[in-house]
């Protein structure tokens, strides 16, 4: 894959997956309006995305993202 993302995109990714690449970019456009004002998660979003147009659909699937997509274990 040429494509190196962070690990917060991965999670930007593994909330809003779908079964291919193209419907889990429309999940993530979803969120703009509701995030238009938070500079900080805008740029995350967009830069997830911008990536993302960048995989092919088969790089997409390949991608393991279910260890981010499981909530972090509570503190005892």
């Amino acid at each position: 894959m040429r494509v190196r993302f962070e690990e917060e995109e991965y999670f930007v990714m593994a909330v809003f997956e779908k079964d291919t690449r193209t419907g889990t970019m429309e999940e993530i456009r979803r969120v703009l309006p509701f995030i238009s004002e938070d500079g900080e998660m805008l740029a995350l979003v967009n830069s997830t995305l911008k990536k993302m147009e960048q995989l092919t659909d088969q790089e997409f699937s390949g991608m393991d993202l279910e260890t981010y997509a499981q909530e972090p274990a509570e503190e005892a």
